[in-house]
C-alpha cells in the first residue's frame, strides 16, 4: 500500500467537507504501486477487466510556475479516458489557502483532458493549489491511487495576446511526405483543446476537395489524422481558423500551409537515438529524457507509455512534457513530489529524485511516430542517484 504524503494526508481522514478546503501545496504521494483492484467479473469469457491505474500525465499551469493570466483556465491531461460524470468541481478541485475558489469542470473527452474555469478571473500576485482527487476514476472503475496536487502563482494582468502556430509538420512548400503522415502545428502557448477540432483544422486536398479526418491535441500541438490516408504526389492545403482558441479565450493567428505527398507510405519504425540520465553518482535535479530519431505523436508519449519505476518497481508520480519545437522527438519525465509539509517555498524543489535510488525508466511500444509505426520494442534502462 502506497503511503500518501503532502497536507492533504490529513484531509483524506475527514469529512468530505473539509477536503474542499485543501491548503498549501498538496501531496501527491512519493510514488504508487502499479496494482488497482479491477472491476471485472473474472471467468473466461470477454475481455480482461481493466487493472491499469489511471495518472495525471500533464498540467497548466506546470507546478511551482509564475505569472498564469488572471482570465485563464487550468487543465490536467489523464493518462487514459474517464468517467465524464466524475469530473466535477468535487473531484477537480482550486484553493487560495483555506478558501475554496468557485468554478466550473469540462471535459473533453477526445484528448482526456479535464478544464477547471474560476468563476470569476483570478486574484493577480496569489498563489493558489490545484487538487485531482481519488473521487475521479477511468471507464474501468479504477481510481487515481493518490490525490495529484500541485501550485501556481497567477500574474498580475490578463493575456490579450493571440496564440501562434510556432511550428508545423509536414512543413509548408514539403515535398515526398509520406501518404500516411499525420498533419500537426504546435503553439505559441497552451490551447483550449475543445476548439480544435475537424471544424477548426481542416486539410483539403487535391484542390478544394476535404480530407476527412480526426483532430486530437497534447503538448501544444495539435494533430490531423487522415481518414483513409493521403493520395500519392498529391499537393494538400492545411488550414487552423480563428476558431481554436488559448486558455484565455483569444483567438488563434489563422495559419495556412501546403504540401506535397510522395508515392508511399512510411512504415519504418521509430528508433530512440539517446535516454539520459545513465550511470551512476546522477544529481537529484535530474529529469529523465528519452530522444527519439524522428517526430513523434505527442499524444502517446505521456505517463501511459513513458513511466519511471523505483525501489519495488513502484511507480513514480510525474509527469511528461514533449519538446515544444520543429522536432518533436524529445519527451521529458518529472518527478512531481509534494513535502509532507505544507510551505509556500520549497527548501528542495519537488521535482527532485531521491538520493543513492536506482530508478528504471521505460518507452513503450505504445509510442508512434507521425505515421503511426510504434516502436520496435520497450527502450528500458536505469541509472542510480548520488548519495
Amino acid at each position: 500500500m502506497s503511503i500518501y504524503r503532502g497536507c492533504s494526508r490529513v484531509f483524506l481522514a475527514m469529512s468530505f467537507a473539509l477536503l474542499a478546503f485543501l491548503t498549501g501545496c498538496g501531496g501527491t504521494g512519493d510514488e504508487v504501486g502499479n496494482g488497482s483492484a479491477g472491476n471485472g467479473s473474472g471467468g473466461n469469457s470477454g475481455p480482461p477487466p481493466d487493472t491499469t491505474v489511471p495518472t495525471v500525465t500533464a498540467m497548466t499551469p506546470g507546478e511551482d510556475s509564475f505569472g498564469l493570466a488572471i482570465n485563464s483556465k487550468l487543465t490536467a491531461t489523464l493518462s487514459e479516458a474517464m468517467d465524464p460524470a466524475l469530473i466535477n468541481t468535487a473531484n477537480f478541485r482550486l484553493a487560495e489557502g483555506d478558501n475554496a475558489i468557485p468554478g466550473t469542470v469540462s471535459y473533453d473527452s477526445t484528448n482526456h483532458i479535464a478544464v477547471f474555469t474560476p468563476t470569476s478571473s483570478f486574484a493577480p500576485n496569489t498563489r493558489f493549489t490545484a487538487t485531482i482527487v481519488t473521487g475521479i476514476k477511468d471507464l474501468g472503475n479504477n481510481p487515481l491511487t493518490t490525490d495529484f496536487a500541485w501550485c501556481f502563482s497567477t500574474g498580475g494582468s490578463a493575456d490579450s495576446t493571440p496564440p501562434s502556430v510556432i511550428s508545423k509538420i509536414p512543413a509548408s512548400a514539403g515535398t515526398g511526405v509520406a501518404v500516411n503522415r499525420r498533419i500537426t502545428a504546435t503553439f505559441s502557448e497552451e490551447m483550449n483543446s475543445s476548439t480544435l477540432t475537424a471544424a477548426s483544422f481542416a486539410v483539403t486536398g487535391p484542390g478544394p476537395t476535404p480530407v476527412s479526418g480526426t483532430v486530437t491535441y497534447s503538448g501544444r500541438t495539435a494533430v490531423f489524422t487522415p481518414s483513409p490516408s493521403l493520395a500519392p504526389n498529391t499537393t494538400y492545403t492545411a488550414t487552423i481558423g480563428t476558431g481554436a482558441t488559448d486558455l484565455a479565450g483569444n483567438a488563434l493567428q489563422a495559419n495556412t500551409w501546403s504540401f506535397t505527398t510522395g508515392a508511399s507510405a512510411d512504415v519504418t519504425a521509430p528508433v530512440a537515438l539517446s535516454t539520459s540520465p545513465a550511470g551512476s553518482g546522477v544529481p537529484i535535479g535530474s529529469t529523465i529524457n528519452v530522444t527519439l530519431n524522428e517526430p513523434m505523436d505527442p499524444a502517446t508519449l505521456s505517463t501511459a507509455n513513458f513511466a519511471v519505476t523505483g525501489p519495488g518497481a513502484t511507480l513514480v508520480i510525474g509527469t511528461v512534457a514533449f519538446a515544444f519545437d520543429a522536432t518533436h522527438t524529445t519527451a521529458t519525465f518529472t518527478r512531481i513530489k509534494h513535502l509532507t509539509t505544507p510551505v509556500d517555498f520549497h527548501p528542495t524543489p519537488v521535482s527532485n529524485l531521491e538520493p543513492n535510488t536506482t530508478y528504471t525508466a521505460t518507452l513503450t511500444t505504445g509510442a508512434k511516430d507521425m505515421a503511426g509505426n510504434a516502436l520496435a520494442g520497450n527502450v528500458v534502462w536505469s541509472f542510480t542517484t548520488a548519495p
